[in-house]
């Protein structure tokens, strides 16, 4: 039963992006964190060019040696993120063919890990009938440190109990790609999320797919 077990292939997907429609309205997101922050004495010019999950993972790992309490910046920025995941949950729509190819991916263990906070994600998966779908949830909530980084999917590894060859990520970002890359585990990127199809392609993933629906038949192209 062990051995079974080793030898069973797990499957971590993304949420917004991967499994509903991309809806965080990232610009105004950024532009509002930087205020806030910047509001609390910290230069602007520390977040140039970063994406929300960097600067979030930036104050994470800065915020004592900026003389915060502990996790202070966090918590604020999960307050302001979490009115971001709401707004954006009014919009998001289920992905063609969800149900239907989570339904064909039966016989793998699968697990969600997103950047979305736990407040909403609880509200919204029995909205699109996904409560019974994961063994594993994580969330913003979950995490110290957000995709790029890789701590959410070695929450999935220690879960999963299998060697890293038997798992794949799949999402819809560079954040995703990196995450996994870290963490020493297969990547898939759906194309027409949040980067751009060029920007993914180039970064030579070990799937790349149009459309959620071409999952089972692309697990199969890897023998995976």
């Amino acid at each position: 039963m062990i051995e079974i077990m080793k030898n069973t292939k797990v499957i971590s997907l993304d949420f917004e992006g991967t499994l509903v429609s991309f809806q965080w309205n990232i610009t105004e997101a950024i532009n509002e964190t930087i205020t806030i922050l910047s509001e609390k004495g910290i230069p602007k010019e520390k977040f140039s060019n970063m994406n929300y999950a960097a600067i979030y993972n930036l104050v994470q790992i800065k915020g004592k040696e900026w003389e915060f309490p502990d996790n202070y910046l966090g918590s604020l920025l999960d307050n302001l993120y979490d009115r971001y995941d709401l707004d954006a949950a009014s919009r998001w729509s289920p992905v063609q063919g969800l149900l239907d190819t989570l339904s064909r991916l039966k016989d793998y263990r699968i697990a969600l890990v997103s950047n979305i906070g736990k407040k909403v994600l609880e509200q919204v998966l029995p909205s699109f009938n996904l409560q019974n779908s994961f063994g594993l949830v994580v969330t913003r909530n979950d995490v110290r440190l957000l995709k790029p980084a890789n701590e959410g999917l070695l929450k999935v590894i220690d879960w999963a109990g299998v060697k890293k060859e038997n798992i794949i990520h799949i999402g819809d970002s560079l954040s995703d790609l990196e995450a996994a890359r870290d963490a020493g585990i297969k990547i898939g990127l759906v194309l027409g999320g949040e980067n751009q199809r060029e920007t993914l392609i180039q970064k030579r993933p070990d799937i790349v797919l149009n459309q959620l629906t071409e999952l089972p038949a692309a697990l199969k192209s890897i023998n995976f």
